[in-house]
């Protein structure tokens, strides 16, 4: 099994992408968006024939159809040389090609570290860096265009911001294409349209956008998700690029948290569809700098909160 593959779940009715893989687990990307835990041996690949009727149910998926590339499977992958040093790679386990480049931000200046094509499922070492040194490692940049002979629906350029703390190195992973093991961390998974990038860079120019870090401290640490309480021009964004900057906001807020020794922290969610709820409980149920979490203060939020004891 790779990234990119059709799945269906041996013991229900979902099917998938397999998004990513760690271990003798796989996670799948199914029908209405969602993304998944399962073990391989619960997920099937989809034959050809099945695969033409899945591709048919897709029309209306967060996957364009009909899909001609695999288009996810992009990843950083730090390889241990010894107990302090990492050589850092970045892999491209799709069957695009792609021109990139590789900027390093520290001390509000940039510089490029890495540039050249990527062939579908092929690898480029980056640099060789020190977990000792982690904190002077700065901000790294990723730009890549997907570039393919054949026709394709086209993907998005991808744009992505990485700064990296110790304790996302915990637990080490099969590294795909290199077959070893090592640390992985995906660089296209819930990303922003380059359209809605460009749309909220531009509300951020002319509007008050939520700075929920600056915001944050001991006696302040609730945070309100609704998306008229960040940002003010939010009409022209779909549903999909809404709930994207809402966790994109979350994800701020809760690092935020942490970097400030915050005990706790509040999100008023929404009752809703139950959707945003749904992805921020997914991603904390397994943070490793959550001790628990709860619905909040039923009586004041309903359901629509959720309360979040850090360790």
């Amino acid at each position: 099994m790779n990234v990119g593959d059709k799945v269906r779940l041996l013991h229900g009715r979902e099917a998938g992408v397999i998004v990513a893989i760690k271990g003798d687990m796989v996670e799948v990307e199914i029908e209405d968006g969602f993304t998944i835990p399962v073990q391989k041996r619960e997920v099937v690949l989809v034959s050809p024939e099945e695969s033409k009727r899945f591709q048919s149910q897709e029309k209306n998926s967060k996957i364009l159809a009909p899909e001609v590339q695999s288009a996810v499977g992009i990843y950083f992958a730090f390889l241990p040389l010894n107990d302090q040093k990492f050589a850092l790679y970045c892999l491209n386990n799709t069957d695009w090609s792609l021109p990139f480049a590789i900027h390093k931000e520290q001390q509000e200046k940039a510089f490029t570290i890495c540039k050249g094509v990527l062939e579908p499922q092929s690898s480029q070492k980056v640099e060789e860096v020190s977990i000792a040194h982690l904190e002077s490692w700065g901000t790294y940049w990723v730009q890549m265009i997907y570039a393919s002979a054949k026709p394709a629906s086209l993907p998005t350029i991808l744009q992505k911001k990485q700064r990296f703390r110790a304790n996302q190195f915990k637990t080490m992973q099969d590294v795909p294409i290199l077959g070893k093991k090592g640390y992985l961390f995906q660089l296209d998974k819930e990303t922003i349209s380059q359209e809605t990038t460009q749309k909220i860079s531009e509300s951020i120019q002319t509007q008050s956008i939520y700075a929920c870090h600056e915001k944050l401290s001991p006696t302040n640490s609730i945070v309100d998700l609704h998306i008229e309480n960040l940002l003010q021009d939010y009409h022209s964004l779909s549903a999909s690029d809404i709930l994207s900057y809402q966790l994109e906001v979350f994800e701020k807020c809760l690092d935020s948290a942490i970097a400030n020794g915050l005990s706790e922290i509040t999100f008023i969610h929404g009752v809703g569809n139950g959707t945003l709820r749904q992805e921020i409980h997914k991603k904390i149920s397994k943070h490793p700098q959550v001790a628990f979490y709860k619905d909040a203060q039923k009586e004041k939020f309903g359901y629509g909160a959720t309360f979040i004891k850090l360790k």
